[in-house]
């Protein structure tokens, strides 16, 4: 049987630092806990980043998603990178052309304890994200752990916890809300521009899963005790950005559920063949979500996301928000907004009785010629250099716990 492989990810960058002068706040908004780092005026050194899990591999997830932005922006500097082995971590600074004084580590230990290290980046598979991140936390770094920050609540919460013992800086990898398409939603809503919210309906379709088969690289996603599947990842990528963007749900208002049809699968290994033998699953393939938003007046919620193929020709998820002046609809090629730009934002106006299109200002080619994997998580980097609102540990525990909900619900 395939092994999955682990997610690897580059996370540079050259800038303003912000060692020793950064101080946390929370946003005054809703239960989510937001960093806000406060702009140094006079330190203009680079953030000194380490990075655990960057691969040589040019088609790589780190690759892709974050070492186009990280390489050319003046906010980071890489100093440091740990792999399994120190073949592998040379291999990846010769990759990617680093400094020749780009420190290669094999031991999360190691990297933790390096002094010039100001942001340890931790970029694997989350069954690994405890272990790769609680050196750094213990050494008194600041970390950036992608979503989900753990395997599991328990780990989420010791983590988040050791980091506020610390009075540490803490990232966590939820970069759909810094897309200007979902910004662009949360400025129209909170505008007024739609009038009163009353509904907000969310389905998406994950292009994964076909003919009921597992690609050998996402084979991880069947197993449950690993931590990253599509309830995890994909349900907690989107519902933390339709929550940034229209606020939190009402507690007790809310029903979810996660179901698995699709308890036997074969698994397409690399060349494109199909196993003979089916493989259990034990991870759902349908996310459900009927519930309250806590706002005034209390908007009705309808989410689902689902694994399959999509429609033919169609986007891959669509978003309407309805107000009392009219609808919002809002069209990703992809099942959700982390990754990539709204294909097409449209304004039902109910006012005007006519459709207007809504432009989106993506910052420029600057941005636009970067893998669309890569541009949120830029843009996370960028709000953490430059003092602007971004997730922490304490957000991620928070979505952490509704996961845990949905898990109360499964059946298969």
């Amino acid at each position: 049987m395939p092994l999955a492989r682990p997610v690897s990810a580059v996370r540079s960058r050259r800038g303003i630092s912000h060692r020793g002068t950064i101080q946390v706040q929370k946003q005054p908004s809703s239960r989510t806990s937001i960093c806000i780092a406060l702009h140094r005026l006079t330190d203009m050194t680079p953030i000194r980043v380490g990075i655990v899990g960057l691969s040589s591999k040019p088609g790589a997830w780190a690759t892709l998603a974050h070492l186009p932005r990280l390489a050319s922006s003046p906010n980071y500097e890489i100093v440091a990178l740990c792999n399994s082995s120190l073949e592998s971590t040379k291999a990846a600074i010769k990759a990617h052309n680093l400094p020749a004084t780009t420190k290669a580590y094999d031991s999360y230990e190691a990297l933790a304890g390096d002094p010039d290290v100001d942001l340890y980046v931790v970029s694997t598979r989350a069954d690994t994200h405890y272990a790769v991140a609680m050196p750094a936390l213990k050494a008194g770094r600041n970390v950036f752990v992608e979503w989900p920050l753990a395997a599991t609540t328990e780990q989420a919460k010791e983590m988040a916890a050791l980091a506020k013992q610390k009075n540490l800086k803490t990232i966590i990898g939820l970069q759909g809300r810094m897309s200007p398409s979902v910004r662009k939603v949360k400025e129209l809503i909170d505008s007024g521009a739609l009038g009163e919210i009353h509904s907000v309906n969310y389905h998406g379709a994950i292009h994964v899963w076909q003919n009921n088969a597992a690609s050998d690289r996402y084979y991880y996603f069947m197993n449950r005790k690993i931590g990253g599947n599509l309830l995890t990842i994909y349900g907690g990528h989107v519902l933390d950005s339709i929550f940034y963007a229209v606020g939190e749900l009402k507690p007790g208002s809310y029903t979810p559920m996660a179901v698995n049809l699709r308890p036997r699968m074969h698994v397409m290994e690399s060349d494109g063949s199909l196993s003979e033998e089916l493989y259990e699953k034990n991870t759902p393939d349908q996310i459900l979500l009927q519930g309250r938003f806590d706002r005034n007046p209390p908007a009705v919620f309808s989410f689902h996301l689902r694994a399959g193929d999509r429609f033919i020709g169609c986007p891959g998820s669509t978003w309407k928000i309805y107000g009392t002046k009219g609808e919002l609809a809002v069209e990703f090629a992809s099942a959700g907004p982390q990754m990539a730009k709204a294909v097409s934002i449209r304004f039902s106006n109910s006012e005007k009785g006519e459709i207007e299109d809504i432009e989106v200002d993506e910052g420029g080619e600057e941005w636009t010629k970067m893998p669309t994997q890569g541009q949120n998580i830029g843009r996370l980097y960028e709000a953490y250099a430059e003092g602007q609102p971004y997730g922490d540990f304490d957000l991620a525990v928070e979505r952490h716990e509704l996961i845990d909900e949905f898990w109360a619900s499964f059946t298969q």
